[in-house]
């Protein structure tokens, strides 16, 4: 569960800060540049389409090279000597240059996993409420639709020439309004049809039909599912209010091109908003006045459309198109991308086995039983997460001193530097029991020779600390770094610890100074 928890949380901030300054820089773009609704509605769509997919794009199966992942995503520690960060770092530059990869740490994760279930709980009501409002909305529109009635034939052609499309009225209805996806219908409230005139609700018509020449009411059903699982994003409630606001003003100023006179459009905004009805049922539709609050804001657009130029869609598409690419090659060269792998295994540090299948796990790990392992392993049991109390399958084999048994976990894939809260990694197991066979076999698979645990430090600082003398040669001979210090808990006093301060004696401090340790 930490590893969901943790990707969770890593891909809620990726998409808060790549939407945030998203929404940041197109805001200081339109002040400079001025540009039109019609431009404005698309690309705030763009944006947000782009801000809900491209933190997807940043998810990766990569894992960082041994050091590297240390240094970057370990669960703890912190390192603190510069001349042994130095040497980590040039020894990877080159591909932590290619990708650099980072996750929400799994040790805050881990202390507030509580408070994340409950937020977690909170998110699944809150999509199933949503849903259930967007499912009711539907079912009223449905009967909506059914309800209404067409208007006769004469009074289209007096309302719009050349209308290719359905008009009914309602009474159900407060504002006019679009209705359906495969067929749309424009839906006018009976009050507004009886009391206006054909000279007053053309300009109304007009409006609707803009929203369904630009397929407005197909792209706010994707905004409403995507809704539907956002809708505690900031970034995505503040895009929602946004496209709606310029999706309307695109409308308005579409409709005022083809009546080509903007006061006899803006007097129809007046009339038709005082024979509103003031509270509105809610249904799946496009309608003209769904944001009161907007319609002094619309009238003045509207009065000053003659000014106003409208971009052709040829280039909308271009600006959309460019946009989102920027974004995605952006975000793919300066935000962290997010490796699953590492995120698993940092993970797993904190996770545990259920009760019942740790027992299993480590009875068979103690009776070398292998083909119970495999077992476990076909009903789904990961032996890379720790069993309760005992670390994971392979610190267990170490601790046992059972070669066959680490191999064998090896060959089913056991992680040779996953670490366990309280156990530290199977290296630091065998610099502790100053196992010289296992930790040379441990090598020889890939264990991290400079990997760091929370409270249990390196496989070096545990091999000095406890006068392990061949231990520390064979840790220093295959690339041990004798100057990589590290800073202990709140447990342990916040001392700093290194291979030279923790010595037992007088030969490893000698043979560590030899190698070049200062501190």
């Amino acid at each position: 569960m930490i590893a969901q928890y943790t990707l969770l949380t890593t891909l809620a901030l990726h998409h808060i800060v790549i939407g945030g300054l998203l929404i940041l820089t197109l805001l200081v773009l339109n002040k400079v540049l001025k540009t039109s609704a019609e431009m404005r509605s698309w690309v705030l769509m763009t944006a947000f389409i782009t801000s809900t997919l491209v933190p997807l794009t940043l998810l990766s199966t990569t894992s960082a090279l041994p050091v590297a992942a240390k240094l970057t995503s370990t669960p703890a520690s912190t390192v603190i000597n510069q001349s042994a960060v130095q040497s980590n770092i040039e020894n990877v530059v080159a591909p932590l240059q290619e990708q650099t990869l980072w996750h929400m740490p799994s040790e805050i994760v881990f202390q507030f996993s509580g408070i994340l279930t409950a937020l977690v709980v909170v998110w699944v009501i809150g999509s199933l409420w949503r849903s259930l409002m967007v499912f009711g909305s539907f079912w009223r529109t449905r009967n909506l639709i059914k309800s209404c009635k067409a208007v006769p034939q004469d009074n289209i052609q007096k309302l719009v020439v050349d209308a290719d499309v359905e008009i009914f009225t309602s009474t159900q209805v407060s504002s006019p309004m679009v209705v359906g996806l495969r067929s749309p219908k424009i839906i006018l409230p009976a009050n507004i049809l009886q009391q206006l005139s054909s000279e007053q609700l053309a300009p109304i018509v007009l409006h609707e039909l803009a929203h369904i020449q630009r397929n407005d009411i197909w792209f706010s059903h994707f905004q409403e599912f995507i809704a539907v699982l956002f809708w505690w994003s900031p970034v995505i409630r503040l895009l929602n209010n946004k496209i709606h606001i310029d999706r309307e003003l695109a409308c308005d100023l579409r409709a005022v091109k083809q009546l080509n006179n903007n006061k006899q459009y803006a007097q129809s905004l007046i009339d038709c908003a005082k024979l509103m009805i003031t509270q509105q049922r809610s249904v799946l539709a496009m309608g003209l006045f769904s944001q009161k609050k907007e319609l002094n804001n619309r009238v003045s657009t509207v009065l000053k459309s003659k000014r106003l130029k409208t971009p052709s869609m040829l280039t909308i598409i271009g600006v959309c198109l460019g946009l989102s690419v920027l974004t995605i090659k952006v975000s793919q060269a300066f935000v962290p991308k997010i490796s699953i792998n590492d995120t698993r295994q940092n993970a797993q540090h904190y996770s545990l086995l259920p009760s019942a299948q740790g027992e299993q796990l480590i009875a068979a790990v103690m009776q070398n039983d292998i083909i119970t392992i495999e077992h476990l392993q076909s009903r789904g049991v990961d032996i890379n997460t720790p069993a309760i109390g005992d670390g994971t399958a392979l610190i267990i084999a170490v601790k046992q001193d059972n070669r066959e048994m680490v191999q064998a976990l090896i060959n089913l894939g056991a992680n040779v530097n996953q670490s366990s809260q309280g156990d530290g990694n199977p290296l630091i197991t065998a610099a502790m029991t100053n196992n010289i066979t296992l930790a040379q076999l441990l090598i020889d698979n890939g264990a991290n020779i400079n990997g760091i645990v929370r409270g249990d430090e390196t496989p070096l600082i545990n091999a000095t600390r406890r006068g392990y003398f061949e231990m520390t040669q064979l840790l220093v001979n295959h690339g041990a770094d004798v100057n990589l210090s590290v800073k202990t808990g709140f447990s342990d006093g916040l001392k700093i610890r290194s291979p030279l301060n923790m010595s037992r004696n007088s030969e490893i401090t000698n043979f560590l100074i030899e190698n070049g340790a200062i501190e």
